[in-house]
């Protein structure tokens, strides 16, 4: 457990963590560019909606990557959660998913893909 100086459990703003707003997203080890709208973008900056990814572990091969876009409420936005335990994992399952980009490699059957 992950303990400050003053015995008490460290903790963190999970909405602090996420992907930040940005004109142009590019993954060039993935082949990837896109854009997204204005209004997209501020909703992002604005902590309404969450940018979250997901990647195959570094130390192998690429396999897959995964961009979530997740719907925020006040209080999640505003949620302080203690760095160990499954408090980030319960804070992200509530948030309300509204959209996905996927990059698998090529040879992933669409089985993996759903499991991921």
């Amino acid at each position: 457990m992950s303990i400050n100086a003053n015995g008490k459990n460290e903790t963190f703003k999970p909405s602090d963590y996420t992907l930040e707003a940005k004109k142009e997203y590019v993954y060039e080890y993935l082949g990837l560019k896109f854009k997204l709208s204005d209004k997209f973008r501020n909703y992002i900056a604005d902590k309404k909606i969450a940018m979250l990814d997901d990647q195959s572990p570094i130390d192998k091969e690429l396999k897959y990557a995964i961009l979530t876009f997740e719907k925020m409420t006040e209080e999640q936005k505003n949620a302080v959660i203690e760095k160990m335990g499954d408090e980030y994992k319960n804070w992200q399952n509530e948030l309300e998913r509204i959209g996905t980009i996927g990059i698998f490699e090529k040879n992933t059957s669409e089985e993996k893909n759903l499991k991921l």
